[in-house]
């Protein structure tokens, strides 16, 4: 947004006022008029000019003129809400100033009642985090499950992670389960808000909330093109335009498109994605906004695993494997096609009050040739290896309506804010199967020799649609300089209904009510105090024993911390103790043939985080954070999802070296404790599978070769450390490793 435009709140301008009092401080102190007008140096863009900032200058013009004179101006408070959403890509720095994503309510970080983390758009570049697998590695707390090379889980503070969001839209995943990998090349940043959620979603998850940010249209032209390349035969293009459309500038878009080719350490897989997002933002007037964009995301895998590696022999001994090795025929494939189109309209109302309303819809549909590997050989017969074959045609349409007020109101003399708002959505799934029969193997070699098997329709299917009506509102009080409350409630009705593999599925809710209440006390200007309650309700579609859904999930989130801000807002910090009580968390209880099925359970989980971002100094760029799980316990008080490791750390900085002021050097580390399962093998029992505690380190060098062009290579696993992708389907007897040492080299223009 261009600081000369006209604002679209008439007479709030926070520019003009500021240059108003700054003219008349001058009058007052016996300086001409003219000489106050301010040269044209500030940014081209607005929203790098925060609300802090603009209300600082506004009260420091106010004392001057105070002191040049007996009587007093009156306190002037400045706010511009649209400085709420500042692009990470203008600051360049590792964290940011503001965020919506726990209340819609414009809020530093300090004053969230939550934890929240945030992998801005440099640092996504600088390690070249190009799907969201890798930069939800940089976050603290959460814990990537890759359990399959096109699927994977995510977990939090025990719990699975089922709310991902785009601009703040968007319903839970009922599996928590994304299908390929979501490409970052569209997205300004990552926010990852921890705890239960259940103010915006009405669910009240409490493991966490993956807010993805979408790149904005730009009031100045820019350009980027990056060509990479790296090991496996590793391709990479990206390319990035942005500016007005108009002389005016009242019409502005962007372009971003991504492709990427690779082949793989593991045998006989390799990947191509395509990706192409637009956006087009129109001043329809001074006060009101209109935009619309769409994405397209094709990952095509060829050579897919579906399930992994036995882990274990017949008789409870652990199966040696290379890395590379694979049970994925060469004409397995999982294709996945996203595409997501969304309308928004804002508008700012004079009394600084916003209306935002927008309508997404998203369709998935993903289509599979796959042939699952399951039993223990024995070692002297070689026979106990089996496989079946399937071919999968998913699709899942998604139409989501989101509207919302908020604004700013006056109560015993002190300014509070408020938002009041609802969604709707409707999401319908479908899957259609094919079988291509069950196969015996005298070896493990042999399965990848399988030939390709005539499918035919086994008539297993679902068909089941989900929708869900939510109302929240929350109000933020400003109850004294140092104290301030948050305190809102969502309302929920949801209903599902079709069936799964032939068994009828229903089930329903009706203004169900989760509550959220926080507070913040600003000890001093840098450390504050704060605690938080979220009620949990989370439907279910995992199924029981007898393939009807499992009732809801409800508990209570609680959370206390401290945050401070450093170095001018510069760096952020937080530290939070965190505790959910839940019912009938689902867990694994068998299966009867292909289909799984589940119980539920109560579980407690207690733990505490330290995460901090920013800059320690102007050369130095940081992130990185600690989380301990102290217990994860059902009713027995028994330990739970063993799979998830109790310790994880993570680190990463970049350093602008200063005698070379062009090269810039960083590394990141993530170390976690060790992990176990135990796998019930028949004729043998329960066998402990465990994985040793691990840390896998990235090192980067990029150097500037002048104002356009650019050039870095990055190294990851640097120690070659050999390590399972994940545990979660150990406890199944399954796993396969994760990649070993890598390098990529990326040379960028930009205009």
């Amino acid at each position: 947004m261009n600081l000369l435009k006209p604002s679209p709140r008439a007479g709030v301008n926070p520019i003009h006022l500021a240059v108003r009092l700054a003219l008349a401080s001058l009058t007052l102190a016996g300086l001409p008029a003219h000489a106050a007008e301010p040269a044209n140096t500030e940014p081209a863009n607005a929203e790098q000019v925060t609300t802090e900032k603009l209300a600082t200058t506004a009260n420091a013009v106010a004392a001057n003129a105070a002191s040049a004179r007996d009587d007093t101006l009156p306190e002037v408070q400045v706010t511009d809400q649209r400085a709420d959403q500042a692009a990470s890509e203008k600051t360049r720095s590792y964290t940011i100033n503001n965020t919506s994503s726990a209340t819609r309510l414009n809020t530093s970080l300090k004053e969230t009642p939550q934890s929240i983390s945030v992998i801005t758009r440099q640092q996504i570049e600088d390690f070249k985090l190009n799907n969201i697998n890798d930069v939800l590695d940089f976050a603290t707390g959460i814990q990537v499950e890759r359990v399959e090379p096109e699927r994977s889980y995510y977990t939090a503070r025990g719990s699975d992670v089922t709310n991902f969001q785009i601009d703040g839209i968007g319903t839970p995943f009922p599996l928590g389960l994304v299908f390929g990998d979501i490409d970052t090349a569209v997205y300004d940043r990552v926010e990852v808000l921890r705890g239960a959620n259940g103010l915006l979603t009405g669910t009240g998850n409490p493991s966490a909330t993956i807010n993805l940010i979408r790149k904005r249209p730009t009031a100045e032209f820019q350009a980027k093109v990056a060509v990479a390349a790296g090991s496996w035969d590793q391709r990479r293009l990206d390319a990035d335009v942005s500016g007005p459309l108009n002389a005016s500038g009242t019409v502005r878009g962007r372009l971003v498109l991504a492709n990427l080719n690779r082949d793989s350490y593991l045998d006989r897989y390799e990947v191509e994605r395509n990706v192409a997002y637009g956006i087009i933002e129109a001043d329809l007037s001074e006060s009101t906004t209109l935009a619309f964009g769409h994405t397209y995301q094709r990952h095509n895998g060829k050579g897919n695993m579906w399930g992994s590696l036995p882990l274990l022999y017949a008789d409870g001994s652990l199966r040696p494997y290379s890395r590379s090795d694979s049970t994925a025929p060469d004409w397995s494939y999982w294709d996945t096609l996203t595409n997501i189109s969304f309308a928004e309209l804002t508008h700012f109302f004079e009394n600084d009050w916003k209306l935002k309303t927008q309508l997404t819809r998203k369709e998935i549909n993903s289509d599979s040739r796959l042939l699952y590997v399951f039993g223990n050989q024995d070692k002297a017969t070689g026979t106990g290896l089996a496989a079946q074959a399937g071919m999968y045609r998913d699709a899942t349409k998604e139409l989501i309506a989101d509207a919302y007020l908020s604004g700013p109101f006056t109560l015993g003399g002190r300014q509070h804010e408020l938002v009041l708002g609802s969604s709707w959505s409707r999401s319908d799934s479908t899957e259609v199967e094919k079988f291509g029969g069950v196969f015996s193997y005298p070896s493990f070699d042999s399965i990848a020799e399988q030939p390709l098997p005539t499918f035919v329709a086994s008539g297993n299917f679902a068909d089941i649609r989900v929708k869900r009506f939510n109302s929240y509102i929350a109000s933020k009080w400003n109850v004294s300089d140092a104290l301030k409350l948050t305190a809102g409630a969502n309302m929920l009705s949801y209903k599902l209904e079709g069936e799964s593999y032939g068994a009828p599925q229903e089930a329903e809710a009706n203004s169900k009510i989760t509550p959220y209440l926080g507070a913040v006390y600003h000890l001093n200007p840098v450390h504050a105090l704060y605690a938080s309650y979220t009620s949990i309700y989370n439907p279910q579609i995992l199924q029981d024993i007898n393939f009807k859904p499992l009732a809801p999930i409800q508990g209570n989130n609680y959370e206390a911390g401290v945050k401070s801000e450093f170095f001018e807002r510069r760096l952020n910090t937080s530290f939070a103790l965190f505790r959910n009580v839940q019912e009938n968390v689902a867990q694994f209880a068998g299966a009867i043939g292909p289909r799984s099925y589940y119980t539920g359970i109560d579980a407690d989980t207690r733990g505490y985080e330290f995460d901090f971002s920013g800059e320690v100094t102007p050369r130095l760029k940081v992130s990185g954070g600690y989380t301990r799980l102290m217990s994860v316990e059902d009713a027995g008080g028994d330990n739970v999802k063993p799979y998830i490791p109790r310790d994880v750390v993570h680190l990463s900085g970049v350093y602008r070296v200063p005698a070379l002021d062009k090269l810039r050097v960083g590394a990141s580390v993530r170390w976690q404790a060790d992990t176990h399962a135990d796998i019930a093998l028949a004729g043998v029992g329960n066998v402990r599978y465990k994985q040793d505690s691990y840390a896998l380190v990235n090192l980067l060098a990029s150097y500037e070769i002048d104002k356009h062009w650019s050039a870095a290579i990055n190294a990851y696993n640097v120690t070659n450390e050999k390590h399972l992708a994940s545990m979660m389907w150990a406890n199944y007897g399954q796993g396969y490793y994760a990649p070993p040492r890598s390098a990529m080299f990326t040379l960028t223009w930009k205009y």
